[in-house]
């Protein structure tokens, strides 16, 4: 077994190296020389295949130049299977105040774009899983699968990918930022546009055109006033409240012209055993239901642009339990709980 300061420099320098290969997600746009995760993909590629001990990895295309990086120890049938999974994507660098993929360590705290979310936990992931090979003489009683996947941060097409595929696992823990908490349930959420229809006209003359924006705000009123309380009483013992939020407004093309469409973004958060149908659905209803007929044709609800389902894992669970058992014995709080920023932090479920 390495010393302490052996493991740190080690994972200092892997951290590192990781953090000055940009992978940035691209959203829709074009992989350049900063946006994507083809650097990433090839770094961990290549770090495994010359690796000291024998793994198995696999390199998959999802989109264009941003392929998954699979790795396994070992695919014995005999043995259970534990999956860890964390993205090589990270959220853009703009207004950053340090050099994004220049990596440093101030005051005992490592700087960098990605060292936080998540490539700290791609580290932390590979170093745990060295450190068991070298504990168990390059044999481990389980199989131990390791996927570094694509765009996270926007649509997560990677995990997706991952799912599709069918991969199977007695557990799996999801690398997020939690301050060494242990996250066993995570809302959900959909993400959707509604757009209002109005009649264009000249300002001078207003009363020959229909305000788009007039429409929305009415739309508004409804999300704000009756469905945001109705969501706030509707509550999950770990991860709090329901909720939905209009977050971008668009409408009008010039000031001297009645706008003749308005557009919102809405953020609906689902709680574990919430079904994104039936809030999709229930939204729709009630602004529906809480403005006048003559108005419904006006109103157009998006299919959803994304659709993320909440998760929950029983804090009874034989790997809630095992993790449980093995914070307290390094004398760490033990917290299970959810935190709304992130989609996974930590996830165990069986396929």
């Amino acid at each position: 077994m390495r010393e302490f300061e052996e493991l740190e420099t080690h994972i200092t320098t892997l951290l590192s190296e990781m953090v000055s290969i940009p992978s940035v997600n691209p959203g829709e746009g074009t992989v350049d020389n900063i946006r994507g995760e083809e650097r990433m993909a090839s770094y961990l590629f290549n770090y495994f295949k010359h690796h000291s001990y024998s793994f198995n990895v696999k390199k998959e295309e999802i989109l264009t130049d941003r392929p998954n990086i699979y790795i396994e120890t070992s695919n014995d049938p005999n043995k259970k299977t534990l999956l860890f999974e964390t993205h090589t994507d990270t959220v853009s660098v703009d207004h950053m105040s340090i050099s994004p993929f220049e990596p440093f360590i101030k005051d005992g705290k490592f700087y960098g774009r990605g060292s936080c979310d998540a490539k700290g936990q791609l580290v932390a992931m590979i170093s745990g899983i060295e450190m068991a090979l070298e504990e168990n003489d390059g044999v481990l009683p389980i199989n131990v699968k390791l996927a570094a996947t694509v765009d996270e941060e926007h649509l997560h097409r990677g995990v997706d990918r991952l799912v599709e595929l069918g991969i199977k696992a007695d557990g799996a823990v999801a690398g997020e930022p939690t301050e060494l908490k242990i996250v066993s349930a995570t809302k959900g959420s959909i993400r959707f546009k509604i757009r209002t229809t109005g009649k264009s006209a000249h300002t001078a003359n207003p009363q020959d055109g229909i305000n788009a924006i007039y429409i929305m705000s009415d739309v508004i009123q409804v999300i704000q006033k009756k469905i945001v309380p109705l969501l706030q009483n509707r509550n999950h013992p770990l991860c709090g409240n329901a909720t939905t939020s209009v977050t971008i407004i668009g409408g009008g093309s010039q000031v001297n012209i009645v706008p003749d469409e308005c557009v919102i973004d809405v953020d609906r958060r689902l709680l574990p055993g919430e079904q994104w149908e039936e809030a999709y659905q229930e939204i729709q209803d009630m602004i529906m239901d809480n403005l006048d007929q003559d108005l419904h044709s006006a109103i157009i609800f998006d299919y959803p642009y994304l659709i993320d389902p909440s998760l929950e894992t029983s804090q009874a669970s034989s790997i809630v339990s095992a993790f449980s058992a093995m914070m307290q014995s390094h004398n760490e709080d033990l917290i299970l709980c959810q935190e709304n920023r992130h989609r996974f932090f930590y996830r165990a479920f069986a396929w």
